[in-house]
């Protein structure tokens, strides 16, 4: 079982962790970022507030251990999963990870290891719902335009991808496939060719929401 809510009300609290599409550097308002979007949404069918806790930060992976670990924002992800997910006690955490990773080098067995450790930390002190969303799309050419983060390509994508999504089925948490949402319309994506514009960023948050609402109905409809 995921968490210990049953039907949007039982949802009080959301914690959004990722990097800088989770953040929203490329909305245009922060109340159009995908995380915000989704809780709008979470919102509305709830009939009731949701408090939105965003941990993206820019330019943040996972793991450590990576040839990127220094031009990254530090600390990583897991680093800082104490501070800014565990402590806020939240009831759905939505993780979203794996791009600057696969870009920086990470491999596939060191993320699949860092992320089996996140979710191990997170249970061990919480029972929340947790939803892990894959990769966001991208334009071909930002994938070897960028020092130090030009490791990655779409196959390599597809194999992150895959650990995401057995990792999930694995430990029963949720799966979004917000690339599915995504992939193949340039148009979704800012001219730095890296984050969504705020089309992009809508398409996501229904990804994550249609994901959510399957499994957690509203009270009433």
């Amino acid at each position: 079982m995921n968490g210990k809510i049953k039907t949007l009300a039982d949802i009080r609290r959301v914690v959004a962790f990722g990097d800088s599409v989770t953040f929203g550097l490329s909305a245009s308002s922060p109340d159009r970022c995908w995380a915000s979007l989704t809780a709008q949404m979470l919102e509305k069918w709830k009939g009731g507030p949701i408090e939105l806790i965003n941990k993206g930060v820019n330019a943040s992976i996972l793991c450590r251990e990576t040839p990127a670990y220094e031009f990254a924002a530090n600390p990583c992800g897991l680093e800082r999963l104490e501070g800014d997910v565990i402590s806020q006690e939240p009831d759905l955490v939505l993780i979203a990870y794996g791009l600057n990773d696969s870009r920086g080098g990470t491999s596939p067995l060191v993320f699949r290891r860092d992320y089996q450790k996140m979710i191990d930390q997170i249970r061990a002190k919480l029972n929340p719902a947790i939803v892990c969303l894959n990769l966001y799309y991208m334009h071909r050419e930002f994938y070897k335009d960028c020092e130090h983060w030009d490791k990655s390509d779409y196959q390599l994508t597809e194999e992150y991808n895959l650990v995401i999504r057995q990792l999930a089925e694995q430990n029963g948490l949720w799966y979004a496939d917000v690339y599915a949402a995504q992939q193949g319309v340039d148009w979704l994506v800012c001219p730095d060719h890296c984050h969504p514009n705020d089309l992009g960023h809508q398409l996501i948050a229904n990804r994550v929401f249609e994901t959510i609402i399957r499994h957690c109905p509203p009270a009433q409809i």
